[in-house]
């Protein structure tokens, strides 16, 4: 009666490590949702807000092709009387005559405005383009960041799936040897079975209930990367199914090719500032002062309209320039060169892997099948006496670690098809499911 009730304490103790574990996977986070977190994370944002700060700075050059309009008003005294506005000669005679008050003051008030306008400056029409190219290669860079933390989350929750996996096969491995061991007990209470045994496959039973304590501590430690990454609590097993990844143009030579763009345009900028350039100003106020020779109250009005050349025909310092930008120009064609020939070789090694993956899957699914019947088979023969305790566990590990290994041959593929598809800047929302 002790040892039916031993046997049967051990099946509730199974079922219910099985539920619980069954309960967990049921719970799981969606991973669309894990994705659109990742979006709203501060990491994210900051690649948004540089975008939009490199949008600004275009704006900000677009600014000056248009008309600046500002007013002023001024005080002045002067320690000689200082003319209200330029005064013509005839002007000056009929104030003579009329015994008028001649436009000079010691204090003047004046309120005005001021027009002044870029018609030709090269410099600004480059460095609008120079900005677009750059506001490009800004959107590619912030693409493929947000891709690097997806394919990182992928990464983490294939990582996560695994160790879930692992400490499934691990709980079963530990519920089939404790359905042994109370069969066992049995047998030893009624002298069927050396005492060895049972304290051999008592042995065996703690040794993976270690194992189960420390998979339990690292799926901690991936939780907690998966929420610094998505500030989401994991709740259980999440299926991650991975689809093709469509080939096309690397990702990282999109950005590399557009500040490329923009540093043969930065050359041309430096080289703008030896062309003349050609500004419009014009300029309008009515002055307030008391006439120095009669006191009389003078209101004028005066303005005026040209158009100005700048010509900066010596500049030493844009012959250092212009080279500066050339030996830019120079390191990032060589970087590109670079990271084209270093993705090309990660991607020939990221096929091959996958393929040994693929044929590997297919082999461990064939053993498991196999070593779950090899397992059934050792049970019968260890309980009637005629396989050793060392014998029988060994079929336990294994099936165990063939479970564990078809898990992580999983994970691994994910993971190689995240790099995949970062590299070739598929959309891994379409790619993962």
């Amino acid at each position: 009666m002790n040892g039916k009730w031993k046997m049967e304490k051990g099946k509730l103790k199974q079922g219910l490590g099985l539920l619980i574990l069954g309960i967990s996977f049921l719970n799981a986070t969606n991973l669309d949702e894990l994705f659109e977190a990742v979006k709203q994370m501060p990491d994210t944002k900051i690649d948004n807000v540089a975008v939009q700060e490199m949008q600004v700075n275009k704006k900000n050059v677009v600014a000056k092709l248009y008309p600046k309009v500002g007013v002023f008003s001024s005080y002045e005294h002067f320690s000689t009387p200082a003319n209200i506005k330029p005064m013509p000669p005839t002007v000056s005679g009929e104030i003579t005559k009329s015994n008028g008050g001649y436009w000079f003051s010691q204090n003047i008030l004046k309120v005005g405005f001021d027009i002044s306008m870029p018609l030709f400056v090269k410099s600004i029409y480059d460095n609008k383009k120079k900005i677009e190219f750059l506001i490009n290669s800004k959107k590619y860079e912030a693409k493929l960041n947000l891709l690097k933390r997806e394919a990182l989350l992928v990464g983490l929750v294939s990582k996560f799936d695994y160790l879930l996996q692992l400490q499934k096969a691990l709980l079963q491995k530990e519920a089939s040897i404790e359905t042994t061991l109370n069969a066992i007990k049995v047998g030893v209470e009624v002298g069927r079975f050396p005492k060895f045994k049972e304290l051999k496959l008592q042995d065996a039973l703690n040794q993976v209930q270690i194992k189960i304590t420390e998979i339990n501590s690292k799926i901690d430690g991936v939780k907690a990367d998966i929420y610094k990454l998505t500030k989401k609590d994991v709740t259980g097993y999440i299926r991650v199914s991975g689809a093709d990844v469509k080939e096309q143009e690397f990702l990282a030579l999109k950005s590399l090719k557009e500040g490329l763009k923009a540093m043969k345009v930065d050359i041309e900028v430096q080289k703008d500032d030896y062309l003349p350039q050609i500004f419009l100003k014009a300029q309008g106020y009515r002055a307030f002062a008391k006439a120095y020779n009669n006191d009389d109250n003078l209101a004028l009005n005066f303005a005026n309209i040209g158009l100005y050349l700048k010509w900066n025909l010596f500049d030493k310092s844009r012959s250092a320039a212009i080279q500066k930008s050339k030996i830019n120009l120079l390191k990032t064609n060589l970087l590109l060169q670079k990271t084209v020939k270093d993705l090309t070789a990660e991607v020939k090694k990221i096929k091959c892997s996958i393929k040994d993956i693929n044929r590997a899957l297919n082999l461990q699914q064939n053993s498991i099948a196999l070593k779950e019947e090899l397992l059934k088979s050792a049970k019968v023969a260890f309980k009637i006496n005629s396989m050793s305790v060392d014998d029988y566990l060994n079929y336990e590990t294994d099936l165990a670690n063939a479970k564990a290994n078809l898990a992580n041959l999983k994970a691994t593929k994910n993971g190689l098809l995240a790099n995949l598809a970062f590299i070739y800047g598929n959309n891994l929302e379409r790619v993962f499911k």
